[in-house]
């Protein structure tokens, strides 16, 4: 063979080879005929999640603007609307028909409002921790120093899921205990249908600045995810309760009923919002309601290290004798995921 036809054969052979990751990114033809490259990586009944090679994180797509989705690759699990599950990944046949196709290479004709959901299959054990520490120091006139410690983590185990976290504060002026507060709180959930579950929760807290000596609530619950996938999380769930406690000396108990709800988004590669919330509603003493909420954001630095901010907002309808209903507490500080 001539050198030339050589040359020609091995730049024809480079060019191929650059080209394949183009072919093989997945692809959304939008109903007005534009086409989104990238890799898709999840879907719901009403949003596709797609993360173009342009882009500097995920993006989520309307269904309704979407004629059809063709994925080169994938090992996800692809939910239907009747509840029925198929491994795989959605793609276009060779007559433009949209399809699930299996790991060994079989399709299935949908449609894609037939699908419920299409996401990594869930490893039968997942776990996660986070601890942020926030401190803040002031000498001169007035010396101050206030600190505030909080670890949250959970783990999955099949259909049964854990979440816990951890809270400490304190605050100091001259010396001075301004602020002393300790809190615990725990949740089991059984999917027994995913996404419904059912479990129970415990929490403990102490404020001995605000005269509670000690507070701890137990309790049974019925929730729902509303969301769960790469981009967002969200859940809820109701329950009924005893709880204990001492204020000022003086115990008291009773049935309580219960709310929490749990919420984070990724906004942009590198930034997650998060917003958590707990209502507790005691059918004894005063009737007190107690409002816990922790709202904020994340800021990815350098590997699992990572900046917080967020507000802390505590309210209660029937507080201690002399006590203020709200408390507040703006944080700033880094944290560390494990």
């Amino acid at each position: 063979m001539p050198k030339f036809q050589i040359r020609v054969a091995l730049a024809a052979a480079l060019l191929s080879l650059f080209a394949l990751p183009a072919l093989a990114q997945d692809r959304l033809t939008m109903n007005n005929g534009d086409v989104i490259t990238g890799k898709v990586t999840g879907m719901t009944d009403t949003t596709v999640t797609i993360e173009p090679s342009y882009a500097s994180g995920p993006v989520e797509i309307t269904l309704d603007e979407v004629t059809s989705v063709d994925m080169s690759e994938g090992d996800l699990l692809v939910t239907l609307d009747d509840g029925t599950e198929l491994p795989g990944r959605v793609a276009t046949d060779s007559t433009g028909r949209q399809v699930v196709v299996s790991p060994e290479g079989d399709s299935r004709a949908v449609t894609l409002e037939e699908i419920a959901s299409m996401a990594p299959p869930t490893p039968w054990f997942e776990w996660a921790l986070k601890a942020d520490f926030n401190a803040t120091m002031n000498q001169g006139n007035t010396d101050s120093q206030n600190t505030l410690l909080f670890i949250d983590g959970g783990a999955r185990w099949g259909d049964h899921r854990h979440h816990a976290d951890l809270t400490f504060r304190r605050e100091e002026t001259d010396d001075i205990r301004t602020k002393e507060q300790d809190l615990f709180n725990y949740s089991y959930n059984w999917m027994f249908n995913d996404p419904w579950y059912t479990g129970a929760s415990f929490s403990y807290e102490r404020d001995p600045i605000r005269d509670l000596d000690y507070r701890y609530t137990a309790g049974v619950l019925f929730g729902r995810d509303i969301f769960n996938d790469d981009v967002k999380f969200l859940t809820f769930s109701i329950g009924a309760g005893y709880s204990e406690e001492e204020i000022g000396g003086v115990k008291d108990s009773g049935m309580v009923g219960l709310w929490d709800l749990r919420y984070t988004h990724v906004l942009t590669d590198g930034v997650d919002f998060f917003h958590n919330h707990g209502i507790t509603q005691q059918f004894y003493g005063m009737d007190n309601l107690i409002f816990k909420s922790n709202t904020g954001v994340r800021l990815d630095l350098w590997q699992d290290l990572y900046a917080t901010v967020s507000l802390r907002y505590d309210y209660e309808t029937e507080p201690a004798p002399g006590s203020s209903k709200d408390d507040s507490t703006l944080a700033v500080g880094l944290g560390y995921t494990f």
